[in-house]
């Protein structure tokens, strides 16, 4: 089938009435072919719980795809339009019922209603997704009760429109060559194609817009970017208008006649009056939208019928709420927005007629249900313009404000793992919390435990509601609801029909509700919203599943209203973020008003969701009660105010009091506009969000960034990032025990800048789980390593729940069953790096802990290599030092050979002749004895000097600096180097930059450079396990790998590195086979050095995996025989002469350490080591 031919046939069957023989026709080109049926189900064939919304049903046909797997293909009759529309769950279950009885996993349904006889009707996709447990014999069941299914749908039909569905099936359609899987059809009914299409042409009309409003005279500011700002809040405030609008349209309030209900107005009264404009040659925006924004929506009418408005000659809803108030005089100033902006006959890029807003908006379908984990409709929902809005910011402005659209299926974890954590510790006590069981305890059961071995503790409980079950009330309530109503409709429990929810829920349900319905919840860098609307619908679908048990009879749309009233809360220093956040919240509250007898005004959301800067505060007399008492009286006044006048007077009084106790000042400060929530309760109950992800230094020497400092964070750090300050002042505004929930770069982790924050979540919070989703890309938008961290307020009693996103996880993977299968255990935590492992390699971490001893508590010091600031003039080459000696030969006192981090190999340095002026402030040094070196240093002149100052600009401009500021003299070193003695001893150097272990040993006297450390001594075992695969597994493991396989060798890491205390004779073949290894690497012998290293592997593996490496009968000391030293009083050939011979024995083909040395492959904790290593 050709193209033009399958638009013809999408646009003849979805744009018209369900017609089945037209349905059956289009089923036979999408899947090529089928096995027809006629199957009639109808009275007792439906079940009892699905006949109050389902008729009757067809079971027309079984598809089989490529893969073999089956599709059933129904069609479904609903009892009225209103089930079709509303009772969603009720059919996606019906749905389920009829897949699970008729052993399918997938189907292709048309649903359509008996009363308006097909007019408006759902082509969708049903796909069952099990979930898999382990029965009490370890068997793999799948679950039968609360399966989750997820249905997609196309709203189609006479009132709608074929854009999307032609766009989306189309593929499929013309595709007679080959027959479509399962997998295909379902990407037909992808949402997100939707949204990203929809988004570019919103942009675009933003663009246009934009750019012809900015030459207009009323834009016109002081500056560029004033102007800019101001069209940009002025176009896609306009825009977000006449979207809104859509979703009234869809709901029949605009364009009611006179003596009609709501609900009965125009799908296209938006188009039909423009079309009446135009033939009139009137301007649609100056003659119809100003007047249907600031006057009919706007404005409160009197009279008999106050939702009449003459002007139109028909009902327009008065919505209030502040959306449609104007903020310029657009009675008497002129804004020219021509009527081609609105249609035009222009072509687009993929050849759709039409570009203006109309022409656009009217292509796709507007559906009025929210978005639901389990039910989405393939159209434009309130969710889907979350992310239009927070994408509309233009690229510079994201990458300025640090601003990501955080994906659904994040925020829906996010908003669940935030609820059920507070209403467990709402719910649930512990009381005495985390009890270390110590030696006290346990030796008097022979049980005193190794050293370095997992604290084990007890927690004392006092539990009303378990947390899994309070799990499974905010998971899966809504999948329970209509279940858990047949049964205690029928009185009682019966064998077919049993409660879904757990019993405590069940019993405590009042109190569960009441917890929900007196949460305070704030997001303090709110965007478009996604977060509190997220959480807004959590808390209404909980409270809806828990209505059967705890006598609450209020609707959706009352629940929401309450919900946005008592625990709504934002913050946002973007003034378009706070236009769009509150638009949403109301359009939320729009799509469940189900009364048609009258509409109620939208609340006042100027004091709920607030435009300032959340890092800043005010220090405020919390004291003054009768301010703060009568501010919060005229805020609660505010939010229900209709009248314009009251509104007026309401706002004024509130802003007068705010400057009285604020002294004037106009910081945003969250205990004086929210001070409710700190009389009620100290602060929020959850805190959360995504905030910016934009580095403090970018704002050096900006007033901004002095502000911040001025706030006193403890996380302050000028190389760090505004989502740390974020964090500290979520958790100051939140309530004792209070949880807080950010998605944020995960640079927080090991970054050297992030060690006051690390040091702060480990002293002064809770964390109870930490996500790294590590180099899973999160946004669509940008490359950014994110984690999502959930802590609470108080102090840390416990081990965190720790995950690492792996590459098993995919975008359709639910986050909260994968963190449960994947997640360990994190503890000790403290200000050093965090680093989650997966479960296999936790695992092999601590058994790594558990055989030695970090580094850093050994009798040894770490040291960095010189810093000289201005190594052009300090490192210089031979020939420069041989100059220096011979003009002065008292030179060849400061002159020392010196290593850069490049000339550092495995068990091997290159020294390139390279020479250093070792200058040391520690050495107290008065150059004047060193004329020579004195003369040739101050040929680089102020440029040796440390101040800090500006010199001169280079030929491109730019600044040439002297160096650092110190207290050291010119011709000194920048850093101190107190440690120069270490130098003259043998040394044990590395390269900070590698793709693998580099450890080698330098000898007496040889300097290097900075950032490469050392270790004074030349301890053998130490630098075998250094370059060991064991040790390198395990440094690697707490840090970063950079982009091209590189690792930074920080000391931070090598000095964690657990490494064994061992006895000389245990530590003596260690070393030997260490020198055998420096010898055979300098004198270039490959194959005898990689014997050599893979023989000192197979000991270290044994050395920390002792069990495993006998149980695979691998052991090798016992069967390596004695190994001949060598020693320093050898010449090199007299020791290669030894190590051949080691070497020709060892390396023996029948040689069982050979053998054992080449198998290590076949131990599974050697495998696993190895592989990480290679990645």
């Amino acid at each position: 089938m050709d193209t033009s031919q399958a638009k013809e046939l999408i646009r003849n069957l979805f744009t018209n009435p369900f017609g089945r023989q037209r349905y059956e026709h289009f089923l036979r080109n999408l899947l090529n072919r089928f096995e027809p049926r006629s199957r009639h189900y109808t009275g007792n064939y439906i079940p009892d719980a699905f006949k109050p919304h389902v008729n009757q049903y067809w079971r027309i046909g079984k598809y089989v795809d490529p893969d073999g797997e089956p599709l059933d293909l129904l069609v479904v009759e609903v009892k009225t339009l209103a089930k079709l529309e509303r009772a969603r769950s009720a059919l996606r279950n019906f749905a389920v019922n009829r897949l699970k009885q008729f052993e399918k996993e997938a189907s292709l349904i048309a649903f359509y209603a008996r009363d308006d006889e097909g007019a408006d009707w759902r082509f969708s996709f049903v796909k069952i997704e099990h979930e898999a447990y382990k029965d009490d014999k370890g068997k793999v069941r799948l679950k039968q009760e609360l399966t989750p299914a997820r249905r997609y749908s196309y709203l189609v039909g006479v009132h709608e429109n074929s854009h999307t569905a032609a766009r989306q099936l189309l593929p499929i359609l013309t595709m007679d060559y080959a027959d479509p899987r399962i997998d295909q059809i379902e990407a037909a009914f992808s949402v997100e194609k939707v949204s990203d299409e929809f988004f570019e042409q919103y942009k675009q009309l933003f663009l246009k817009l934009a750019s012809h409003l900015k030459n207009q005279n009323f834009f016109q500011c002081k500056t560029e970017p004033e102007t800019d700002q101001a069209v940009s809040r002025f176009a896609k405030k306009l825009l977000g208008q006449i979207v809104f609008l859509y979703f009234l349209q869809k709901k029949g309030w605009l364009g009611v006649p006179k003596e009609k209900n709501w609900g009965e107005g125009s799908r296209r009264f938006l188009r039909e009056r423009f079309d009446q404009i135009v033939q009139s040659s009137g301007s649609y925006f100056h003659d119809f939208l100003q007047y249907l924004f600031y006057e009919a929506l706007a404005l409160e009418r009197q009279g008999k019928n106050p939702n009449y408005y003459s002007r139109f000659d028909c009902k327009i809803p008065f919505l209030n709420g502040g959306l449609f108030e104007a903020e310029y005089d657009w009675q008497n100033e002129s804004i020219d927005l021509p009527n081609n902006l609105f249609h035009n006959n222009e072509k687009n890029k993929a050849g759709d007629t039409g570009t203006g807003i109309l022409d656009v908006f009217d292509r796709y379908n507007f559906t009025i249900k929210e978005d639901e984990p389990l039910e989405k409709e393939v159209a434009i929902d309130p969710e889907m313009l979350g992310k239009v809005f927070e994408n509309m910011l233009e690229i510079t402005e994201r990458k300025s404000k640090g601003a990501f659209y955080t994906p659904r299926q994040i925020v829906h974890y996010m908003c669940q793992e935030s609820l059920i954590h507070y209403l467990d510790s709402r719910l649930n006590s512990y009381p005495t919390s985390y009890q270390k069981i110590d030696s006290p305890l346990t030796s008097p059961f022979g049980n005193e435990g190794r050293k370095n071995q997992l604290k084990r503790t007890a927690e004392h409980q006092d539990i009303k509601v378990p947390k899994e079950d309070i799990e499974t009330l905010i998971r899966k309530g809504h999948l329970a609801l209509e279940n858990d109503t047949r049964v205690l409709n029928r009185g009682k429990e019966t064998r077919e029909y049993k409660f879904q929810l757990p019993e405590a829920v069940r019993k405590y349900a009042k109190e569960i509700d009441q917890a929900l319905a007196e949460i305070k919840v704030c997001d303090p860098a709110i965007g478009s919203g996604a977060f509190p609307v997220g959480l807004l619908h959590e808390i209404v679908a909980a409270r809806m599943a828990l209505a059967p048990h705890s006598d609450n009879t209020r609707s959706a749309y009352e629940l929401k209203r309450h919900a946005i009233r008592e625990s709504i809360y934002g913050v946002d220093i973007d003034p378009s973020a706070i236009d769009i956040a509150r638009l949403r919240l109301w359009l939320s509250m729009i799509v469940d008003e189900e009364r048609y007898d009258t509409i109620e005004p939208l609340p006042n959301l100027d004091y709920k969701i607030v435009c300032g800067d959340s890092l800043l505060g005010i220090e405020v007399d919390l004291c003054n009660r009768l301010l703060f008492n009568e501010l919060e009286k005229k805020k609660k006044d505010y939010f229900n105010a209709t009248n314009r006048n009251d509104k007026k007077r309401l706002h004024e009084e509130i802003e007068t009091l705010i400057t009285r106790i604020t002294n004037g000042r106009k910081n945003f400060d969250f205990k004086v506009f929210f001070s409710e929530i700190w009389h009620e309760k100290g602060g929020f109950d959850v805190v959360i969000g995504n905030p910016p992800y934009v580095q403090i230094q970018k704002f050096s020497g900006q007033q901004i960034q002095k502000d911040w400092e001025k706030q006193k964070y403890q996380t302050f750090a000028k190389t760090g990032d505004i989502y740390g300050l974020f964090y500290e002042k979520g958790h100051s505004i939140l309530c004792d025990k209070g949880v807080l929930a950010f998605i944020t770069s995960n640079k927080w982790m090991r970054a050297a800048y992030g060690k006051k924050l690390r040091k702060f979540f480990s002293t002064e919070t809770q964390p109870i789980t930490l996500i790294d989703f590590s180099s899973f890309q999160v946004f669509e938008t940008a490359t950014v390593d994110t984690n999502v961290l959930l802590f609470e307020k108080r102090k840390r009693t416990k081990p965190v729940r720790a995950c690492l996103i792996s590459p098993a996880f995919t975008r359709g993977t639910p986050l909260d069953t994968f963190v449960a299968k994947h997640s360990i255990e994190l503890d000790n935590l403290s200000g050093e790096s965090w680093v989650i492992s997966d479960k296999r390699h936790y695992e092999i971490k601590k058994r790594i802990e558990l055989v030695g001893t970090p580094l850093r508590e050994w009798n040894i010091a770490i040291n960095y290599g010189i810093k000289t600031g201005f190594n052009q003039a300090f490192i210089i080459d031979g020939k420069k030092k041989d100059e220096l000696i011979a003009a002065d030969p008292k030179s060849a006192e400061i002159i020392k050979p010196i290593l850069r981090g490049r000339d550092i190999k495995r068990y091997r340095v290159d020294f390139a002749n390279l020479w250093l002026i070792a200058t040391f402030p520690a050495l107290n040094l008065n150059i004047d004895d060193y004329q020579a070196v004195r003369d040739y240093l101050k040929s680089f002149g102020r440029k040796l000097h440390q101040t800090g100052e500006v010199i001169s600009r280079d030929e491109k401009g730019n600044v040439v600096k002297s160096r650092k500021k110190t207290g050291n003299k010119w011709f000194e070193t920048q850093d101190q180097i107190a440690y120069y003695g270490e130098f003259a001893k043998e040394k044990i150097v590395w390269g900070n930059l590698a793709l693998s272990s580099q450890f080698a040993l330098a000898p007496a006297g040889m300097h290097i450079n900075a950032p490469s450390p050392l270790i004074a001594g030349g301890d053998r075992f130490l630098l075998a396990i250094l370059n060991s695969t064991v040790g390198d597994y395990y440094i690697r493991s707490l840090g970063v790998t950079r982009n091209g396989g590189y690792f930074e060798y920080k000391p931070m890491f090598v000095e964690n590195l657990p490494v064994p205390k061992l006895d000389t004779p245990r530590k003596k073949p260690f070393e030997i086979l260490a020198d055998y290894a420096l010898i055979t690497t300098k004198k270039d012998q490959k194959l005898q050095s990689a014997f050599f290293e893979q023989l000192i592997d197979g000991l270290v593996y044994e050395l920390y995996f002792p069990e495993e490496m006998r149980a695979a009968g691998k052991e090798i000391p016992s069967r390596m025989g004695e190994l001949a030293p060598i020693n320093d009083n050898m010449s090199d050939e007299e020791k290669l002469t030894i190590i051949q011979r080691e070497f020709n024995r060892l390396y023996d083909p029948t040689h069982p350490v050979r053998n054992a040395i080449e198998t290590l492959d076949s131990v599974e904790v050697v495998r696993t080591i190895r592989e990480a290593i290679k990645k």
